[in-house]
């Protein structure tokens, strides 16, 4: 049975959106603008209100930023994908922002043990290629 990762958050979505500055830039409620933050939730979907001003290249965009922000939240789980440093240089770029963006998320003890994760990452040799990381062939 292939592994379906769990449904995002609406904390993950936030922080993703957060990131690539969709509250100043992109929604229309003045509370988000002004704290620079995803104050606004939809009840329903538990989305912030903002993410439905996005066009689908954007969305498809934020989606990508957001599982790279659950991944790197669950760093320590067999199942994260951000365990270990791309060496595609845009890969790369949507991992590290993930990992900034995680760190709000990570609270208590797993703090001191992601500091460690970051630090750990950031020791990692610059990307040797350009472009995004090729996928996985489909039996994977």
């Amino acid at each position: 049975m292939p592994y379906e990762p769990p449904p995002l958050t609406c904390h993950q979505l936030a922080r993703s959106a957060e990131m690539l500055a969709v509250p100043e830039r992109i929604c229309r409620r003045r509370d988000c603008r002004r704290r620079h933050r995803c104050i606004w939730f939809f009840r329903a979907t538990q989305q912030p209100c903002c993410l439905a001003n996005l066009d689908a290249d954007q969305r498809r965009l934020l989606d990508e930023l957001a599982r790279s922000v659950a991944d790197a939240e669950h760093f320590g789980y067999l199942a994260s994908k951000i365990t270990m440093s791309s060496s595609y240089r845009e890969t790369r770029a949507l991992q590290d922002a993930g990992v900034e963006a995680a760190r709000a998320l990570v609270a208590g003890r797993k703090r001191k043990a992601y500091r460690a994760f970051e630090k750990m990452r950031a020791a990692q040799p610059a990307p040797k290629y350009e472009g995004e990381e090729p996928p996985l062939p489909k039996h994977w």
